[in-house]
């Protein structure tokens, strides 16, 4: 980790002050990948600027040019209406061959290269919002020019907000299909759960504990033993019981079905983001 430190003597600066941006900021410090002094963010909003140096002791700069100049990394972390404008306003501002990591929605290593007009080495990453609590399920990829430096700081990144694995790009949008979306339907469920709990009499509060013991209790059974989901099923549903009752109904409505039909909703929609 030291060694890493003295090959990338430059900062490292995020163009974008999000919560995104925030979360990979804490996890960096955490570990220690990147000391303060070394990270600089960027952002028109002066409220999240001064946040990040009060809570993190991070320098903000409002201006992108500015901070991009000093950069030997930049995370470009904006929403995906704004990167287009962002990366416009950089070209030829960046300095040669700089690696830039993107987390922009939608966005192809191709068309970024395209929008910022000069060379660049730059690496794609689709996080997720458990991120935000250290919980984060990232995938990246690497264009064309990138190294195994490149990749191997890209994912310890990434790994101080959770798991990363690289893939290639064509698989991207699946990833957005699935883990970038999936908190949503994770927490769909959980919506569901907690109105249940309450039509059979407990208290909101109640329910609430016990829904989301059940939920990261379920997911810890599944890394602890390695077991497939199936397997795991079928051992909590007993012949005739209530968890068999309520299999019938999840299975006479297709639940199953349903949930790869929206997924795959999800991934046509990212393909057509993509384009």
């Amino acid at each position: 980790m030291n060694e890493m430190k003295e090959k990338k003597p430059g900062k490292l600066v995020f163009i974008g002050a999000g919560n995104m941006a925030e979360a990979m900021i804490r996890g960096i410090l955490k570990t220690g990948l990147y000391r303060s002094d070394s990270i600089l963010v960027s952002d028109i909003d002066a409220g999240r600027l001064e946040y990040f140096q009060r809570e993190l002791g991070i320098t903000g700069l409002s201006d992108n040019k500015q901070a991009a100049s000093t950069a030997q990394v930049i995370v470009l972390a904006v929403k995906p209406q704004q990167a287009v404008t962002v990366l416009h306003e950089l070209t030829g501002k960046l300095p040669d061959n700089i690696l830039l990591i993107s987390i922009v929605t939608g966005f192809t290593t191709e068309k970024i290269m395209a929008s910022l007009g000069q060379t660049a080495r730059i690496i794609r990453v689709v996080p997720n919002t458990p991120a935000l609590v250290g919980s984060g399920a990232s995938a990246y990829c690497c264009g064309n020019g990138t190294t195994d430096e490149d990749a191997h700081l890209a994912e310890s990144i990434l790994k101080s907000i959770g798991i990363a694995i690289q893939l290639k790009e064509p698989l991207m949008n699946a990833v957005t299909a699935l883990s970038g979306s999936g908190p949503a339907y994770v927490f769909y469920l959980v919506e569901a759960l907690l109105k249940a709990g309450r039509e059979v009499g407990l208290t909101e509060e109640d329910a609430r504990k016990l829904v989301v013991a059940t939920v990261t209790g379920s997911a810890h059974i599944l890394l602890e033993t390695g077991l497939q989901p199936d397997e795991l099923r079928r051992r909590v549903t007993s012949s005739g019981g209530t968890t068999e009752a309520a299999m019938e109904i999840l299975n006479k409505k297709k639940v199953q079905q349903t949930i790869i039909a929206a997924v795959k909703a999800a991934h046509k929609r990212a393909k057509e983001l993509s384009t």
